[in-house]
Order: structure tokens, then sequence, then C-alpha cells
């Protein structure tokens, strides 16, 4: 009985340990992504998934795609909201949180450190940032590259009218997306002129919309055979546990971000203001990072919290330059600057702190509820579509943000005195390698990743 007890009890320790091995695994893959996440929230949906899919096992495809569903049609910071999602099917409450915040903490926190540095020596560390996001740069277009290759390939593992599907579907969300920026690269000016660009947002809204369209039609034929497609939503059954877990992730939020506020309600005098415009403009963050600038716009520099040469002449600039979420690092920084300017760097940090704060919550906040929703009727024939067809129209998306990537790249040569062209050419030239080595090595991310950064700057030298 006794030796029973004890092969037990190593048991139970051996299976704490690894949990808690995994748990450390998740919040080190969290701020590693969050280091290097250099090209906006989209960019990073092929990044997260290498790390927490494919490398270290720690949710699965299906779920993750139905995460980057749910991320992807509200609004906030959508690499924030992807970690809460993974931390949340992980590790809990207590998992989201932390996940979110090492997430959202590496361009949140060099942001202020930047801006604090504005008087002394930040050119030099602002350059060396940019050097490195070149490389990385390449890094990200892999794995941008990469996320619809195999997306071709689940495809064709379906048969050929999915891969067909997929392959029309990705490309024409591209069309939509990418091909106007990639003509403007390529130098094709006049052709360019006759694209449209349609936002990230927008794309989602139609491909929705089509669905919805495809949906009724065949409901509408599945009842005049006076059979069903499968059960509907209203079918599902929603348990008074569910509706508990939702609303302890609502008040885990809202304890979160309440806690970091309370230095912003003590030493600042427009504390509260601030807070209040702040939540606004996260729940108005529909559109990606660029479309975030013109909410952060109406709401402080055009209300005169922050001033028009401090908010474009300093901080844009620094937040473009930085890895992570525009949301996060704008409605950080606009913090500091609005607390340094009202009674120096103390005020400054703790609006900041108040803003990182808002910026997390609200992103996990409306995410949790929007993917409760799919958790909760995943079932129903229409969720069920967009699960299918989500990874296609992601795919193509992400295309797109791969060209953004190059001319990012482009103008951020361009900036440090090196020619476009150069640029061009290194980071394809970075990108093939990392796809070569990732895919036919089998490296993993990590050792391309490191490369990567490096190489950026050494071959602008050489080119």
């Amino acid at each position: 009985m006794a030796q029973t007890a004890n092969i037990s009890s190593v048991k139970v320790e051996r299976n704490t340990r690894a949990e808690r091995s995994a748990y450390v695994k998740l919040l080190i893959s969290m701020f590693k992504i969050g280091l290097i996440g250099f090209g906006g929230g989209s960019a990073l949906i092929p990044v997260i998934e290498e790390e927490v899919v494919d490398e270290q096992h720690l949710i699965s495809k299906k779920d993750y795609d139905e995460e980057v569903a749910a991320a992807c049609v509200t609004p906030g910071a959508l690499p924030v909201e992807i970690a809460a999602g993974v931390g949340r099917k992980t590790y809990g409450i207590k998992g989201m949180i932390l996940s979110s915040l090492l997430m959202a903490l590496p361009g949140a926190a060099l942001t202020v450190l930047i801006l604090s540095l504005l008087s002394g020596n930040s050119g030099t560390s602002l350059n060396l940032i940019r050097f490195i996001s070149v490389g990385l740069g390449g890094f990200i277009s892999c794995l941008l590259a990469n996320y619809a290759l195999k997306t071709v390939k689940e495809a064709e593992a379906e048969g050929r009218r999915n891969l067909i599907a997929s392959v029309i579907i990705m490309a024409a969300v591209f069309v939509l997306t990418g091909m106007k920026s990639l003509l403007e690269l390529l130098g094709f000016q006049n052709a360019a002129g006759h694209f449209i660009k349609l936002s990230t947002f927008q794309i989602l809204m139609l491909s929705f919309a089509v669905m919805i369209a495809v949906y009724a039609v065949k409901k509408t034929a599945a009842k005049r055979q006076n059979s069903m497609l499968g059960p509907d939503a209203h079918h599902n059954r929603v348990s008074s546990e569910s509706y508990i877990s939702i609303l302890k992730e609502t008040a885990a939020w809202v304890v979160f971000a309440a806690v970091l506020m309370i230095p912003a309600l003590i030493f600042a005098d427009d504390g509260i203001r601030y807070i209040l415009n702040g939540t606004a403009s996260s729940f108005m963050s529909f559109g990606g990072g660029d479309a975030y600038l013109s909410v952060a716009d109406g709401l402080f520099v055009n209300s005169g919290m922050v001033g028009e040469n401090d908010f474009y002449g300093i901080l844009v600039p620094v937040a473009n330059a930085l890895p992570g979420s525009i949301l996060t690092k704008i409605l950080t920084g606009t913090g500091y600057l609005i607390g340094t300017e009202q009674a120096g760097a103390r005020t400054g940090m703790a609006l900041a702190a108040a803003g990182f704060a808002i910026s997390v919550a609200a992103s996990g906040l409306i995410f949790g509820i929007v993917y409760w929703i799919f958790r909760t009727f995943e079932n129903a024939p229409f969720f069920r579509m967009v699960s299918r067809w989500i990874r296609p129209i992601i795919s193509g998306l992400l295309l797109g943000v791969m060209v953004t990537m190059f001319k990012t790249n482009v103008n951020t040569a361009s900036e440090l005195g090196y020619g476009g062209a150069a640029a061009l050419i290194v980071t394809a030239i970075i990108a093939a390698a990392d796809l070569y080595l990732i895919n036919r090595k089998k490296t993993g991310n990590m050792i391309p990743m490191i490369a990567s950064a490096g190489a950026g700057a050494l071959l602008l030298a050489i080119i």
C-alpha cells in the first residue's frame, strides 16, 4: 500500500512539473512573439501559429483557426486577442491575462523607453531597431508565405474541389487587398490606379456577407426538400456554467484594468478623461493600426490632450519602428506624453500604465465575448462555414500583408540611407532562405529568426 501511494505521489509530482513547464513555455512564447512582432497584428497570425500549434503544441490547429476568426472580427489589438484565446484555452483565466500582458508588453515598454530617451541618444537606438526590423521583416514575410502554402496543401488533401475554391478565394482576397500595393512596389503606378485596396475589416465583412447569403440560399433549398443541413443555432442549449465562465472572464479583465489605472487616477489631473477616451478608442479600433490612428487623432489630438507635433512627429514614427500592436503602443505612448507634459515622468508613467491596461483589457474583453459566441454555437451551420473558409480568406489577407512588409522595408532602408531596390532584394533573399531552413532543414523558427535579425543590416551594407 505504501509503495502504491509513493508511486501515485511521484506520478502527481511529474504531472505537476510537466504542467508548470508547459505554462512557462506558454509565457515565454508570448513574450518572444511580442518582442519580434514587427509588421502589425495580421502579420503575427502565422508567427503565433508556428509557435503555439506547430512547435509547442499548446492548442490544436482547429482551435487556433477559430480564435483567429473571432479576433479578426472584433475591435482591439489582434495579437493580444489571439494570445488571450491561447492562454484561456490552455490555463484558464490566469493564462489568458498573463499571455495577453506578455504579448503586449515588449512593444509598449519599448515605446515608453524611446520616448523617455528622446532628449538623449534615441536616434541611435531607433536606427538600431530599424536595422533589426529589416531582417525580421524578411523573416515574417517568410512565415506569411508559409501560412498560405500550408493552406493550399491542406485544401489539396481535402480534394480538388476544395483546392480550387481555396485558391480562388485567396487570389480574390489578395487582389482586393494587396494588388495595388504590389504594383506600386514594382513601379507600375499607372496600373495600380486601376485597383482598389480594401482593409482587413472590409474584406471580412464582405466575406461574412457572402457566407450569410450562401447559407440562406442553402437553408431555403433544404427546407423545400423537408430536410435540414444540420443543427441550427437555436438548437444549441447554453448551460449556466457557460454564462458564468464568460462573466468571470469579463470580471477578470475589469479588475486587471482597474488595478493598473489606480496610479493614473491618483497622480494625473486629467486621468479620468484619458481613461474614458482610451477605452472608447479601443472599442472603436476596427480596421487595423492605420485605422486606429484616425480614431486616436479624433480623441486625443483634436481634443487638445496631446499636441499634433508630439503625436505625429514623435509618437507615430517611434510606434511604427517597434514591434507589437499599434493600438497598444499608441495608447501607451499617448498616456506617457500627456502625463509628462502635465506633471513630469511619474505622471507620464502612471498614464502610460493605464493606457497599456486599457488596450489589453478592452481587446481581451471584447474578444472573449465574440469567441464565447463562436464556441457556444460552433455546431451551427453558419459557424461551421466560417470555420471552414476563414483560413483561405486569412491567407489572402496575409499575402497582401507580405507586400506591405516589403514596402515597409523599402521605406525603412531609404530612411537609413540605403536604396529601395537593395531593401527589396535583401527582404526577398531573407524570406527565401528562411523558407528553405524551416521547410527543408526543419530548423524551427528560432535559428532563422536570429539569423534574419542580423542579416538585414549586413546584406544592406553589402548590396
